[in-house]
C-alpha cells in the first residue's frame, strides 16, 4: 500500500536576482508598474515594464506577473504597494530585485479545495461533498 510520494521543488531554488537601472528617466515606478501589496492582500508584483529603457546588469529581465521579493536585500513581502515604492525610491541606480514567478493559487474557499483532498471512490465522497458545498462562510 505505499505510494511513491513526487517530490516537490521548494520555491527558494526558483528565485532570480538581477540589477536594473533605467537611466535618467525618472523614478522606477515611471519604467516598472509595480502591482499589487498588502493593502489588497497580495504579494506586490511586476506589471507593465518599459524594456526598451530597463538595463538588466547582473542576472536576468524579470518577466510581467513576477512577485517582487526584496529590494536591494530589503524584504517587501507584506508591504503596501505605497511602501514597496518608497523602498525602491529609497536607493540609487542600479537596484538589485528578488523575483519569483507567481505559482499555483487555490482558492481560499474551502469548498472548493475540499473535493482535491476527497477520494471520489468512497462511498460517502457525495455526502461529504454535499456537506461541504452547504456550509456557511461568515
Amino acid at each position: 500500500m505505499s505510494r511513491t510520494l513526487k517530490k516537490k521543488k521548494h520555491w527558494s531554488g526558483k528565485v532570480v536576482e538581477c540589477a536594473v537601472s533605467w537611466g535618467n528617466l525618472g523614478d522606477f515606478g515611471s519604467v516598472v508598474e509595480v502591482l499589487g501589496g498588502a493593502e489588497l492582500g497580495q504579494f506586490p508584483h511586476l506589471g507593465q515594464m518599459k524594456l526598451d529603457v530597463l538595463v538588466c546588469h547582473v542576472g536576468k529581465l524579470p518577466y510581467y506577473g513576477d512577485v517582487l521579493l526584496e529590494v536591494n536585500g530589503t524584504p517587501v513581502s507584506g508591504l503596501t504597494n505605497r511602501d514597496t515604492l518608497a523602498v525602491i525610491r529609497h536607493f540609487r541606480e542600479p537596484v538589485r530585485l528578488k523575483t519569483v514567478k507567481p505559482g499555483e493559487s487555490r482558492s481560499t474557499y474551502p469548498s472548493n479545495n475540499i473535493t482535491l483532498i476527497l477520494n471520489p471512490t468512497v462511498p460517502c465522497h457525495s455526502k461529504q461533498t454535499i456537506n461541504h458545498s452547504n456550509t456557511v462562510v461568515p
